[in-house]
């Protein structure tokens, strides 16, 4: 999923208000984390997702 900067600065903006402050650490910590769960998905891991919750197989 693609972020373009003004959806990145938007998202800044509604945690701001929230009293949540966005760091680039913080947002590097985020992509390391989002990276290693997407290395670790692996088509049967969502063909057994899909079928826990009863949504049909993907085509492949």
């Amino acid at each position: 999923m693609a972020n373009s900067p003004e959806t990145g600065a938007r998202s800044e903006e509604i945690l701001a208000a929230a009293g949540i402050v966005v760091t680039a650490e913080g947002k590097a910590r985020a992509r390391r984390k989002l990276d290693d769960a997407e290395r670790r998905w692996t088509p049967e891991l969502d063909a057994e997702l899909r079928a826990q919750i009863g949504l049909p197989a993907r085509a492949a």
